[in-house]
């Protein structure tokens, strides 16, 4: 597992890519009494501006959210650089980055059965393999690892440090099988890159400046690996699942694994995501080509299990994350 220095650059830029995280949607856990009473006191007053603000304006979107959040986590980080935020959510016990506000989508991904890692009961078994490829806080590496018991095997890749850190502090609290945690990139060649994250939102970090670097924003330099020579994947147990989300990585992720895939035929969650894709200077046709020469021959929704359409059929205009299968 590489590391790498919490030193970084800001930079100032116009965009606000985090606004979805401050719509009611996402935030109306903070005020459920169950789960916000087990936040530290900087974050209780958060939870109670959300439900005074929402409660007497009626609206949808936390005006001022941004900046309070921003203002009480810098607190809370002064005070307490090295803890992270630790909650109990439907079983599970998660740590999550205190001044990342993407925590909130977390807990509504573990606590409320968000539709992307429900699917995967569909798709893991016991003694399976999964392997989260741009895991962020690792929703969906938390929950595989208690679905594929204790023969199967997780295997995740985030190259945020203080969110690798947080994964394995998680991990190590739920998963009942082995699991692995790489605090890197991986794509098409070996060396280092410039990973741009963005102020306000982990979700968005990546390495094209048009996607990841429209408003404030953090470097660092990270280590970035071939996944066909990264780990011994001729190791891994029973079926693969797959899920990627790179934010315009996709083909050098999938030209870097090749082996790996048409070896063993991997079911595939990928984030469609065209903004991302343009900004790497690539096509969802590009993508869609890239992946039928892998083998991958259909998909379907991640909210219809019941319908399967050609992958040529793909609509890559529109962002949303898709299950592809092999032939």
């Amino acid at each position: 597992m590489a590391t790498n220095s919490p030193m970084a650059k800001l930079e100032l830029k116009l965009d606000q890519p985090d606004d979805w995280l401050y719509d009611r949607s996402v935030l109306g856990w903070v005020i459920n009494p169950t789960l916000s009473k087990q936040l530290p006191f900087l974050y209780r007053i958060f939870s109670l501006y959300c439900k005074l603000y929402f409660g007497l304006t009626g609206k949808s979107y936390l005006k001022g959210g941004r900046e309070l959040f921003r203002f009480l986590s810098n607190i809370f980080y002064r005070l307490s650089p090295d803890q992270y935020l630790e909650l109990e959510l439907s079983g599970y016990k998660v740590f999550l980055n205190p001044t990342d506000m993407r925590l909130f989508q977390v807990v509504n991904e573990l606590a409320s059965g968000d539709t992307d890692t429900r699917v995967l009961s569909q798709l893991l078994s016991e003694g399976d393999t999964f392997l989260d490829i741009g895991a962020n806080h690792g929703s969906f590496a938390i929950v595989a690892s208690k679905m594929v018991g204790a023969n199967g095997f997780v295997l995740a890749i985030e190259p945020q440090p203080r969110l690798a850190n947080a994964l394995e502090k998680s991990l190590t609290a739920n998963a009942l099988c082995k699991f692995q945690i790489h605090n890197l990139a991986v794509g098409d060649t070996d060396g280092e890159i410039e990973l741009l994250v963005p102020i306000g939102t982990s979700g968005s970090a990546g390495i094209f400046p048009e996607h990841s670097a429209t408003h404030q924003y953090k470097t660092f330099t990270v280590p970035i690996k071939r996944f066909d020579e990264l780990v011994d994947w001729q190791k891994f147990t029973g079926k693969v699942l797959l899920k990627l989300d790179v934010e315009g990585s996709e083909c050098a992720f999938l030209s870097g694994s090749s082996k790996m895939i048409t070896s063993l035929k991997p079911t595939l969650i990928i984030e469609i995501h065209p903004t991302s894709l343009k900004a790497a200077g690539t096509t969802g046709v590009r993508l869609k080509e890239l992946l039928q020469a892998l083998g991958y021959t259909s998909y379907r929704e991640m909210n219809d299990s019941d319908r399967t359409f050609a992958l040529q059929d793909l609509n890559t205009d529109v962002q949303r994350n898709v299950v592809m299968k092999m032939a």
